[in-house]
């Protein structure tokens, strides 16, 4: 291997984990993500043809077979489905950083590495999460040293990116364990076996005038002030169990539809992998002794003051509606309702008195 590694034991060597680790922060995570991001911003996703992309189709090696048809009005379906998942791989990533930074210790007799710890780190979240979140708890000071260099002199404004960076990291965490909206149910639907179903074809929106008795609504029905959209961009729904502790009944099955507006999840994404890199970079230099060779990925500005309740603005999320009941008499079902950041407001859309309609000018 182009490390030039061999085992020399059962342990990791200290001049092991420094080859390691000189290679690992070589890496570029806001690069990364970024340009994930630009990918899924483009204007439209052209079908490959052979013409365009020989080197694909030779490998395909299909004889007739000269391009990979493609639904053209499913396309914001498909960004809203990448861009879902490349939010919930970052959180990930920076969470699992994090702890590699903060709560991880080598096994055994390994010598401290930051590319293994990452490895390494638990499997479940939950665990990395609360070691972490021990850690952080243990030093008030702790996110101050891990973004800025030692000696710092902390003014009000570097104060308040570090506030911000915070915001940024309980965001992650909570798309990776909030059970009011399991976003975390959502991302393993697609990455074991896609048991999910989308659509872009669903508009549900709260007004305040009542149709007339032809069923026409006017058109000023609608707007800011007037409706509340629930349902206006792609979906994603699934189904999914609630988590228990312990030794508590087994919840019924719930259906979760997540509400998928796309520039705002890559606005998050992008906002956790500034975070991300900050942190990635500063630990570079560390692991360098505060001279970083060429090729370290450069620090990354902090973003100050632009919180998530501020990218999200209020939006709706999604939605939750149980299926079954659990199947312990003392169990309870959940509400059914309507989910935004922070807050969950129980509420029923009642399908069984729906009846058909027209927007009309007026």
């Amino acid at each position: 291997m182009y490390l030039g590694i061999r085992p020399e034991g059962v342990a990791l060597t200290s001049e092991q984990a420094k080859l390691l680790d000189d290679e690992f922060f070589l890496a570029n995570p806001l690069e990364h993500f970024t340009a994930r991001i630009h990918l899924l911003l483009s204007s439209e996703l052209n079908a490959p043809t052979r013409s365009t992309h020989p080197k694909f189709f030779e490998a395909l090696g299909l004889a007739g077979v000269d391009t990979l048809p493609t639904e053209k009005q499913r396309q914001d379906v498909h960004r809203a489905i990448d861009a879902v998942v490349l939010r919930h791989q970052c959180a990930e990533a920076l969470e699992r950083f994090l702890y590699a930074l903060t709560a991880a210790r080598p096994r055994g007799d390994d010598a401290q590495c930051t590319w293994l710890a990452v490895a390494d780190s638990p499997a479940g979240m939950h665990a990395v999460a609360t070691a972490t979140k021990q850690a952080f708890d243990e030093d008030e000071h702790l996110l101050l040293k891990l973004l800025y260099p030692a000696g710092t002199v902390i003014t009000e404004e570097l104060a308040s990116g570090c506030t911000t960076a915070l915001a940024w990291i309980n965001h992650a965490t909570h798309l990776l364990l909030d059970d009011e909206l399991p976003v975390n149910a959502a991302y393993n639907k697609l990455k074991h076996g896609l048991a999910v179903t989308t659509r872009d074809d669903v508009r549900i929106e709260l007004i305040t005038t009542e149709p007339s008795a032809d069923g026409t609504v006017p058109l000023s029905a609608f707007g800011e002030g007037r409706s509340t959209p629930i349902f206006d961009r792609p979906l994603v729904t699934y189904l999914t169990r609630p988590r228990t502790k312990g030794k508590q009944p087994q919840a019924g099955v719930e259906a979760i539809t997540l509400r998928i507006d796309v520039p705002t999840v890559l606005a998050e994404t992008w906002m956790m992998a500034n975070i991300y890199a900050t942190l990635f970079h500063m630990a570079a230099v560390r692991h360098h002794n505060g001279a970083p060779p060429e090729g370290i990925a450069p620090r990354p500005a902090l973003v100050v003051d632009r919180t998530p309740d501020r990218v999200l603005r209020g939006q709706p999320l999604g939605y939750r509606s149980p299926v079954t009941l659990p199947r312990d008499e003392i169990a309870s079902t959940r509400p059914e309702g309507l989910a935004f950041a922070g807050q969950f407001i129980p509420m029923r859309i009642d399908l069984s008195s729906r009846r058909r309609g027209r927007i009309v000018e007026g």
